[in-house]
């Protein structure tokens, strides 16, 4: 195994040369138009060989969402060890079947490579009201989301069920990791979603009840001190927050969710970095998804303001730290 990762991370330092660079990111920023910044994206190495995305950047960033699969396909055999990242894409997939096919909106474009269930196999499920032979931490909230949906029309209700199933299956796939990144990474992952639920929770005055069914439990946070703040307010979610490792994350939160998202995205950033100076491990091929997936994030918020002509001074507020 020790082999296969000196070998997966020689070939993941050469990849990281290709990754995205803070001078890049200004090079993005200072194009005048959007079908200059794709031109640019293009030299570097983004899109397809005969791509038409021109007028879909989200196309042409799910082109590059898959080619990060395909690299770590191509690398690694034992493919378990990125159950943490994988999670979420299949529960990405199950969101999708279930609302397309409840809505009849069934399109391959709401679906993500990359987990460990096929998306169509996920559809085959879904329409046949037949959960058996999904992965057995997938079954009960897959039977229930599709229940609530159908009965209620809920939509929130079967997000709900699908996201807290996610992080409860991805604290259990942390735990059983070897990898320290792993397991950190888990860790922030599951707190900083707490948080934005009872934040937009708060804003929305839901109820105890509904933040007990959407909080997931944590190893760095209290969710009965966070629930019980939700229900209170705001200011209340700030100051047990600043008793806690997040602290930091406060003054971000005041600002808006989405300086929150940002302050998140910054701290993967800042836990894989460490992440060079190691080769024997599977953390570098984490760090390197990890950082694909922030560089795309960013390269989105880019486009999407070029196009929609966005004043550039705002684009710049909302764009995040880079890996290299």
């Amino acid at each position: 195994m020790k082999e296969q990762y000196t070998y997966a991370v020689a070939r993941i330092r050469a990849k990281e040369l290709s990754l995205l660079s803070g001078s890049d990111i200004n090079r993005l920023m200072s194009c005048t138009s959007y079908e200059e910044c794709l031109n640019v994206l293009r030299d570097k190495g983004w899109g397809a060989d005969k791509d038409t995305f021109e007028s879909d950047y989200q196309l042409f960033l799910k082109h590059e969402e898959d080619k990060i699969w395909n690299t770590v396909s191509e690398l690694i055999k034992d493919k378990s060890v990125f159950n943490v990242l994988f999670y979420q894409i299949d529960y990405h997939n199950l969101k999708a079947a279930i609302k397309g096919y409840i809505t009849n909106s069934i399109s391959e474009d709401l679906f993500s490579l990359g987990g460990t269930v096929e998306p169509s196999f996920i559809l085959s499920c879904v329409k046949n009201d037949n959960f058996k032979d999904l992965p057995s931490h997938m079954i009960l909230p897959a039977q229930e989301a599709l229940e609530k949906l159908l009965h209620t029309g809920d939509g929130q209700l079967c997000d709900i069920i699908i996201d807290k199933a996610l992080l409860e299956t991805i604290k259990k796939a942390g735990e059983k990791s070897e990898s320290s990144l792993i397991r950190k990474y888990t860790e922030l992952y599951i707190a900083s979603t707490d948080i934005k639920i009872a934040i937009r929770s708060q804003m929305m005055n839901k109820s105890k009840d509904f933040l007990k069914t959407a909080l997931a439990n944590c190893d760095t946070l209290d969710i009965d001190r966070l629930t019980i703040a939700a229900v209170k307010g705001f200011n209340d979610i700030c100051k047990y927050l600043e008793t806690t490792k997040y602290s930091d994350s406060v003054p971000f939160i005041k600002e808006s969710v989405q300086s929150f998202d940002f302050w998140r995205d910054n701290k993967v950033i800042e836990l894989i970095k460490d992440e060079k100076y190691n080769s024997f491990s599977v953390g570098p091929i984490i760090a390197y998804v990890l950082a694909r997936e922030n560089e795309i994030k960013v390269v989105r918020i880019i486009l999407s303001g070029k196009l929609h002509h966005i004043d550039d001074n705002l684009i710049k507020e909302r764009l995040r730290m880079m890996y290299v």
